[in-house]
């Protein structure tokens, strides 16, 4: 890994950090919707990285997050599932001729294609961290509630991050 990577990875995993716990964590609409927005890192993993170099970014990001908002492992087990899982997700709505190095955004995928990674990223993420914050699973209806509003309320908040943010892909 370029050392160049290594810190813009660590500064934003830093500045994710503190915006999901002095920010976001704060959100709880209806005693359903919280944004967990912090996935944005994982989702934007590009295919150049190590499977292991994404397991521990993922790892140390959900650890982070974990010990300042005092949820013993379970962002860290959220965040571990879908980065083993985010390489093959990213496959799922790319064409299957492309060979170069792919940065997951709407430029590379395509507006649609990158949405529809997204929603699933998110949804994969947030159906686990649900599931293990129920524990022990009492009301479902609650259980999924909380996954569905706040898949859609991180959903939202990353496509506007993508919006404002936007990677631009070099043209060959």
């Amino acid at each position: 890994m370029e050392k160049g990577s290594f810190i813009s990875r660590l500064f934003t995993l830093i500045g994710l950090v503190l915006l999901q716990v002095l920010f976001l964590n704060r959100i709880n609409l209806f005693g359903y919707v919280t944004p967990l927005f912090y996935i944005w890192m994982i989702a934007r993993f590009d295919s150049s990285m190590s499977r292991t170099s994404i397991l521990l970014w993922a790892f140390f990001l959900g650890l982070s997050i974990d010990i300042f908002s005092g949820t013993p492992g379970l962002n860290a087990a959220a965040a571990t599932l879908v980065a083993m899982f985010q390489p093959g997700i990213v496959k799922l709505f790319v064409p299957l001729d492309r060979h170069d190095v792919l940065l997951p955004c709407s430029a590379s995928m395509g507006g649609r294609q990158f949405a529809g990674y997204l929603l699933l990223i998110t949804a994969l993420h947030h159906t686990v961290y649900f599931i293990l914050l129920s524990i022990p699973l009492g009301d479902w209806t609650v259980l999924v509630l909380k996954v569905v509003f706040s898949t859609l309320l991180t959903f939202l908040f990353m496509l506007v991050a993508e919006s404002v943010t936007g990677r631009s892909v070099p043209k060959h």
